[in-house]
């Protein structure tokens, strides 16, 4: 039940996202996702969610990752494969090789995550993500 509650939830911020009119060359919306969970399935979720909005609405989007989701980008973490047979850091990277920005929490890396930034996948960033955030136009989605 809970599971399509925040499917329904999602779907109907990607539909209001969507209504908009977006034209394709059109950066004035943006989208922003807090993920502060490692769980496999809440953070596929954000990830499928930028992607969509990445992809099909030609929309920015980024996603930072704090508090536990920092653990989704330490290379020496072993992960399961979702249902959809990938891991998180694979989907990240997919997400980033489609355009898709990924930010990480610099003090939840090292103060939650024990993790030093040469043992993050490749590809992410550690700065930029206040301006990211409150960039006008910008829609937050938190996971």
């Amino acid at each position: 039940m809970l599971v399509i509650k925040k499917l329904a939830i999602a779907l109907t911020l990607l539909c209001v996202i969507a209504s908009n009119s977006v034209s394709a060359a059109d950066t004035s919306q943006k989208l922003f996702v807090n993920l502060t969970s490692d769980e496999i399935n809440r953070a596929t979720m954000a990830i499928a969610i930028s992607t969509k909005v990445l992809t099909e609405l030609e929309i920015p989007a980024t996603i930072y990752l704090s508090v536990e989701g920092v653990r989704i980008v330490d290379k020496n973490i072993p992960q399961q494969k979702h249902a959809n047979g990938k891991s998180l850091k694979e989907m990240l990277s997919a997400f980033m090789k489609k355009g898709g920005r990924v930010i990480v929490c610099g003090m939840c890396l090292e103060n939650i995550g024990g993790i030093k930034k040469d043992e993050v996948i490749e590809g992410v960033d550690f700065v930029g993500a206040l301006s990211a955030l409150f960039e006008d136009g910008t829609t937050v989605l938190s996971y």
